[in-house]
């Protein structure tokens, strides 16, 4: 079972009109694992008083680990009533697969309870000058990513089918891959 949990994939999947939610139920009824990064805001309740709710950082993305051939996966989700799309290799009928290492790293980014986490797009992550790096100590050691400057403060950026996860950082708790 190990052996065959450390070369699980995970798919991307893409909804409209912010029904990743409904997605998510779907799938979980089904006892399917998934993801969606989340994030708190804070929302003025009818009451007038702010509350923290959680919401999805990126609206109308969801990853499913696949537990199957990419034909039953496919099956399993045309079951969905709600309209959704699997991410595909460029130019290919095969579906984008992320790594479960990926995932794990990614995942443990996308943590709610982060301060000063900030998400945006692969292109803006990409636009973000740095150098490549791996963490070497912390609870994020061995992760790589890019190193980014902002004055003084440093920011660790990863990015992950087309969503970048930004977080502050020590210099010194990075080293830089050559």
């Amino acid at each position: 079972m190990d052996n065959q949990k450390k070369y699980t994939t995970w798919y991307v999947l893409r909804t409209y009109n912010r029904q990743e939610l409904k997605i998510s139920e779907y799938l979980s009824e089904l006892g399917k694992e998934h993801f969606i990064p989340m994030t708190y805001v804070e929302r003025k309740g009818r009451d007038g008083k702010v509350k923290r709710v959680l919401t999805p950082v990126v609206h109308n993305m969801i990853f499913l680990r696949k537990d199957g051939s990419q034909k039953q996966m496919l099956d399993m989700l045309e079951g969905c009533t709600v309209p959704l799309s699997v991410l595909r290799k460029e130019n290919s009928t095969e579906c984008y697969e992320i790594p479960e290492n990926q995932m794990t790293e990614f995942r443990s980014l996308c943590d709610p309870s982060f301060e000063g986490t900030h998400f945006m797009t692969h292109e803006e992550a990409e636009a973000k000058p740095g150098k490549e790096v791996r963490i070497v100590h912390g609870p994020f050691a061995g992760m790589t990513g890019k190193l980014h400057r902002v004055k003084n403060s440093f920011f660790f950026i990863k990015t992950l089918a087309g969503l970048g996860v930004m977080m502050r950082i020590s210099r010194w708790y990075c080293e830089v891959i050559e």
